[in-house]
């Protein structure tokens, strides 16, 4: 690693420093993330495997981050180069040196990138991948707690509690609709015996009217008859009051 220069390289505000503090804080976050990683992969423990892939793409997260940064820094060497006469007070050494940093870096970060993409790494990853996209009912079913028998055996109970109201509900609804039915049937009987009773009302009406009319013209003949004292015309009288009876008897009892 080099060390920053003294006198007027460092007064310069050099950017090689500026990208190369940033450099350092990235890798130092891909060791720290490599070695969780690591010791994940190592572990024999299940639980905890199921992290490998997002730890896996996280490291590849940081990695790509950091190299990024070193191309920026290497950048800074290339720009130095290309003005010796500019930057005069960075002397070959400190290029060298900024050489030399720039390639371990990159080697340590090549090291793990290595490592994640080896077919080892890649097999295990895809196999714990497989685990948590198994559906849930090939996955091996763990012990029954007592809790959950009761609770299992609650929500079963209430369950067919709530059935049995629905049904007795669904029998009361099909005997209101027989009993709706019913009302209905005998509302139109009624119904239908009242138009006949309207009916018979109407031709009793009608049979009055004809009979009053008629009775009506036997009094103006017999007001008529009554004026005179001859025998043909007292029993023509007597005849139609006869028949003035025989009317009104039949008006009465037909």
């Amino acid at each position: 690693m080099s060390a920053r220069p003294s006198g007027n390289a460092a007064a310069s505000a050099d950017p090689f420093y500026v990208f190369k503090d940033e450099l350092e804080g990235k890798v130092t976050a891909v060791h720290q993330q490599y070695a969780k990683w690591k010791s994940v992969l190592d572990a024999q423990d299940s639980a905890s495997a199921k992290d490998l892939p997002a730890l896996t793409t996280q490291i590849e997260t940081s990695v790509a981050a950091a190299e990024k940064s070193l191309k920026f820094l290497e950048q800074t060497i290339v720009v130095v180069e290309a003005n010796r006469a500019k930057f005069e007070h960075i002397d070959n050494a400190e290029i060298s040196s900024r050489k030399a940093f720039v390639s371990s870096t990159r080697m340590e970060l090549l090291s793990v990138s290595s490592e994640l993409q080896s077919d080892a790494v890649k097999t295990r990853i895809r196999r714990e991948e497989q685990k948590m996209l198994k559906p849930l009912s090939q996955r091996p079913t763990q012990p029954t707690l007592p809790k959950e028998d009761s609770n299992a055996r609650f929500l079963g109970d209430e369950l067919q509690r709530q059935q049995q109201i629905q049904k007795e509900q669904d029998q009361g609804l099909e005997e209101l609709s027989k009993s709706a039915a019913n009302l209905n049937h005998i509302a139109v009987e009624i119904n239908s015996e009242i138009k006949s009773q309207n009916h018979m009302l109407d031709e009793m009406s009608t049979d009055v009217d004809e009979a009053h009319e008629r009775m009506n013209f036997v009094m103006e003949k017999m007001s008529d008859l009554l004026k005179t004292k001859d025998k043909c015309q007292l029993g023509l009288i007597l005849f139609l009051s006869f028949v003035l009876v025989v009317m009104i008897f039949l008006v009465i009892y037909t």
